[in-house]
């Protein structure tokens, strides 16, 4: 058997990898359009136009499903009234209390209520207005 034999013959055929064993061609384009190549690009744009519908209905199921979960409160002021001398000594006591070997975490917990500030309410911003603060 000589070499021209031996590759036509049908047993080297099936082992022939650059031949397509189904016999479609692979090279044969799909369509154009869609994952991986599949569908057609007259169906794109109706998509494409049915993503975009489908997003903005979310969007709006969202935003009315973040509108009613929040209830609208009052402003109310904290009921933690504070004197002049306890905000000091808080802020003395939280200024010393790494220096000391025992760091009691609870105390300084206790002390958080004296030593946070909250900007005023009367203080309103505005487009224009002067935000310098001058002494």
């Amino acid at each position: 058997m000589t070499r021209t034999e031996r590759a036509t013959s049908p047993h080297a055929i099936i082992k022939d990898r650059s031949q397509s064993r189904t016999g479609i061609d692979r090279h044969t384009p799909k369509g154009g359009a869609g994952p991986h190549n599949w569908g057609s690009l007259l169906q794109e744009r109706d998509l494409e136009e049915g993503a975009l519908y489908d997003e903005e209905r979310e969007f709006e199921a969202s935003a009315g499903a973040n509108e009613t979960a929040v209830p609208t409160r009052e402003h109310r002021s904290s009921s933690v009234s504070v004197t002049e001398e306890d905000r000091e000594r808080a802020l003395q006591f939280r200024k010393n209390a790494l220096k000391s070997g025992d760091v009691d975490l609870s105390a300084i917990a206790r002390t958080s209520a004296a030593v946070s500030v909250s900007p005023p309410d009367a203080v309103s911003v505005v487009r224009g207005s002067d935000t310098i603060h001058k002494a």
